[in-house]
């Protein structure tokens, strides 16, 4: 029995230093000898969001992770240095470290199982009256004065290619530069001889001069649609589903476990435990 026990302490692992890293990938630089590697780099910047990552990266900013990863490691071995995380003040804000971050998985996965392509578009279609409103993908040309903007009607419609025209004539520097492009835009936004005008408008037609403050505005209406299509707001139903989901999901948890205080009204009825 004694050789027995001996053996089972001799097979006994030590427990697993906290914030242990593996050190994978292309070695990039090394601290007291301990290598920062592109595995590192990578995991992370995948602690990000996904559009903060995206936007890390497009700008080059990845050295500035590195740099981080250099200035944690540096501190992290001075603190296995001061045994901190034998403290049981540090034991216990680890532990719950360490559940927080198994708890975000967990959701995660949960959320990124159920908005599949066909929840979201079930989704989309029970609250469709959110995404109904009368919409047209519009270029517009603006000029301070009347006259100026008749003449350059008259010029687009004897052939004359609006974009182009847009690009040199516009005071709108902002849209000028994409032939006055401005996206689909809501008729509710504009101002009402703005709206109506575009309203009454067929797709192809162009339409003006309708005064504003700004001058006088020529307008082609590209295209015109009533309700705003799925591929445009999934990530924005996502986004929405992703709350009520995780509300949902806790509470399937709790239907399905015993959850009772000590010395609960006697009688109450307490949901077995899974497995039990």
């Amino acid at each position: 029995m004694i050789a027995f026990l001996l053996s089972l302490v001799a097979c006994e692992q030590p427990a697993p230093i906290p914030g242990t890293l593996e050190r994978t990938g292309e070695v990039l630089t090394t601290v007291n000898g301990l290598p920062i590697t592109q595995g590192m780099v990578d995991g992370l910047l995948a602690q990000y969001p996904p559009e903060a990552r995206d936007k890390i990266v497009a700008q080059g900013q990845t050295a500035k992770i590195k740099d981080d990863l250099v200035t944690m490691e540096l501190i992290y071995q001075e603190a296995l240095k001061m045994q901190i995380h034998q403290k049981p003040e540090s034991k216990m804000a680890l532990a719950y470290a360490e559940r927080q971050a198994m708890a975000r998985a967990l959701l995660e996965q949960v959320v990124t199982d159920r908005t599949t392509d066909a929840a979201i578009k079930a989704w989309y279609d029970e609250h469709a009256v959110q995404f109904r409103k009368p919409q047209a993908k519009v270029r517009h040309i603006l000029v301070k004065e009347e006259a100026e903007a008749q003449e350059l009607l008259k010029q687009i419609q004897a052939g004359g290619n609006f974009a182009e025209i847009a690009a040199q004539k516009s005071m709108d520097a902002r849209t000028a530069k994409d032939g006055g492009s401005m996206g689909w835009v809501d008729t509710k936004n504009m101002t009402k001889e703005v709206a109506d005008a575009i309203t009454a408008a067929t797709a192809g037609q162009v339409i003006g001069p309708i005064p504003s403050k700004g001058g006088f505005h020529l307008m082609l209406i590209e295209e015109k649609r009533d309700m705003v299509p799925l591929e445009e707001v999934k990530e924005t139903i996502r986004t929405k589903m992703r709350e009520d989901i995780v509300s949902s999901y806790i509470e399937e948890l709790k239907k399905g476990a015993a959850i009772q205080a000590p010395g609960g009204a006697a009688g109450a009825t307490v949901s077995p435990a899974p497995g039990a």
